[in-house]
């Protein structure tokens, strides 16, 4: 964003007559609290969030205690280049040090970056070669082409209907899906707007070295401060407050929200709402329906339909118009949108981490996460040095995750959704090479879990139409945020969508004269598109022998690529 446009732009007309309902107290609703109290210049005291959770944050959540057991349902990627999340976060103060804000605290605690010396394991422990071509030159090939090809050609394909069979055992595969949770029977044109928007990230796509981490977990780093800041404003808070429905009314060619159903503790009533109250609906929630369970039980797979939440309340409004979106797209299957994640806290046993560090040759902290490639349901973990602000010295926690629920473990043999928290960490730690030293780390673990039905289904193969824009045509006070809205040129699944959409919703619902943070693009950048293509063919220049049908067309291609070679690897 140019600091140019970082202005602070005049009131929205009426701007103090008006008044905000947000549905969802995740990070988008936070966000759009955020936006409307600071940039919008909305009264904080006209703004409402309704959370049906007890504690805001949504999916970006974290609790629990050294004694008890730490949880955390999510693991969140981070990267320099969401320009709205820090232009957020440049906002909001810290809660530990005066004067300073949670960007400032994330940019010190990123001095020294994930560079991991691990990245994939098999064979209880070994570490798996990632040298050569992150692809073959079919994929290679097919790879660009997908590049090129529009979106409208890629409505409802998927990613291994795309690419060639022995795609899904490439290198590339094998780091970039376990990153993002990606499978072969995902949205082949979600997996594109992955591709071109963090293409700067493929050429350390096996080090992890774009990602960033917040100093603590997200939610004490970012979900917290954020609510403090907001409720200082004063924001209002309803937690335990669930909105079942929102009434809307067509009349000229206009749609207006004239109504909200609200349930809470005292019973449902009804909020009569005119064009001065704005609602901003996060109408998706990748942990709806989400289940824990701990070390001696198993997590629920909630598979009823009849209460999804704000799915069900974006199914209410889909069928009334189109516009609204479709819905069933993305929460029809299952089987196909649920993943498992485990969290085990492991107190007074430093040999486990210690272990683990002589492995993998990353201090626990700067390696990232490490995907088990032969493992059955296909696990993935990132160990943390301190992940919470109480956390003892002498307890460590970690964050795991399996795509693959319903199959046998390799080591415990039933499927992940059936296995209590301590057989989890069993399978894992038998990945790891300490089958003799299960009992001994259990004695010393707690560990939870979670099933989240959902939590993939953003990925579904889908129509561009079947997301709702962010303000639908016509509608003169409703806006949709969060993971299941249409984005063009942005990924879904990540953190930077959930407040770009809310920002978005925000200066168009109140009308604000401001330039909108642009996405960045670094596909048009040719010294990314250069990294990239020499990471993806596995070579340390680009020669005419790479480009042989167009070698002998053109005299000056030699000078071309001497010169493209001579770029220097973009930032990240």
């Amino acid at each position: 964003m140019r600091n140019y446009d970082r202005i602070n732009a005049p009131p929205p007309h009426r701007i103090a007559e008006k008044r905000a309902h947000i549905i969802g107290g995740g990070l988008a609703g936070l966000s759009a609290a955020a936006f409307l109290a600071t940039d919008a210049s909305m009264p904080a005291s006209h703004i409402t969030i309704y959370e049906t959770l007890a504690l805001m944050g949504g999916s970006m959540d974290a609790g629990g205690s050294a004694k008890t057991g730490y949880t955390s349902r999510g693991e969140r990627e981070l990267e320099a280049r969401m320009e709205c999340l820090w232009y957020l976060c440049a906002k909001v103060p810290s809660v530990q040090t005066p004067g300073r804000t949670i960007l400032d605290e994330t940019y010190e605690a990123n001095h020294t970056r994930i560079d991991s010396h691990f990245r994939l394991m098999q064979k209880q422990g070994r570490r798996y070669d990632l040298t050569g071509p992150l692809m073959s030159p079919h994929d290679a090939k097919r790879m660009m082409e997908l590049q090129f090809t529009p979106e409208t050609e890629l409505e409802m394909k998927t990613v291994a209907e795309w690419f060639s069979p022995q795609f899904t055992s490439s290198v590339f595969w094998l780091c970039w899906s376990s990153m993002l949770a990606f499978r072969d029977y995902h949205s082949v044109m979600e997996m594109r707007r992955y591709v071109l928007r963090f293409m700067s990230a493929d050429y350390c796509l096996t080090r992890l070295g774009s990602i960033l981490r917040t100093e603590f977990n997200e939610y004490d780093s970012i979900i917290k401060p954020l609510q403090t800041w907001l409720d200082s404003l004063g924001v209002k808070f309803l937690a335990e407050t669930t909105v079942t429905d929102i009434a809307t009314q067509d009349a000229h060619d206009q749609t207006i929200a004239t109504a909200l159903t609200i349930t809470d503790k005292a019973g449902t009533r009804h909020v009569a709402l005119t064009q001065d109250d704005l609602v901003f609906f996060t109408n998706g929630s990748l942990t709806q329906n989400a289940a824990m369970g701990d070390t001696h039980s198993k997590a629920r797979f909630e598979r009823q339909t009849t209460d999804r939440g704000c799915f069900t309340v974006w199914e209410l409004l889909a069928s009334r118009d189109p516009k609204f979106g479709r819905p069933g797209a993305f929460i029809a299957d299952l089987e196909q949108s649920n993943f498992m994640s485990f969290f085990p806290t492991i107190t007074a046993y430093p040999a486990f981490y210690e272990y683990m560090e002589r492995k993998t040759g990353n201090k626990t902290g700067t390696g990232g996460a490490i995907t088990i490639v032969d493992s059955s349901w296909g696990i993935s973990f990132v160990m943390y040095d301190k992940y919470f602000p109480d956390q003892p010295a002498d307890v460590n926690v970690l964050w795991g995750c399996a795509q693959r629920s319903g199959v046998n473990g390799d080591f415990v043999k039933k499927p992940m959704r059936d296995c209590t928290g301590a057989e989890i960490f069993a399978e894992l730690l038998f990945h790891c090479g300490l089958r003799d030293e299960i009992p001994a780390i259990l004695s010393h673990s707690t560990v939870s879990t979670c099933m989240m039905p959902y939590i993939t289904s953003q990925f579904s193969p889908r129509h561009i139409a079947d997301r709702p824009q962010v303000v639908p045509a016509g509608c003169v006070n409703l806006a949709f945020m969060g993971q299941f809205v249409e984005l063009p040129g942005d990924a879904v699944f990540t953190v930077e969508t959930s407040v770009r959409t809310a920002m978005m919703a925000v200066w168009r619902l109140t009308g604000l004269n401001k330039p909108m943070v642009p996405i960045h693009e670094p596909a048009f950048d040719i010294r990314v598109i250069v990294s990239s293509l020499k990471t993806t063919l596995g070579i340390a220049a680009i020669t005419p022998d790479n480009f042989q049908d167009i070698a002998a067309a053109s005299p000056a291609l030699p000078a071309i690529l001497s010169f493209l070679n001579a770029l220097p690897d973009p930032a990240v």
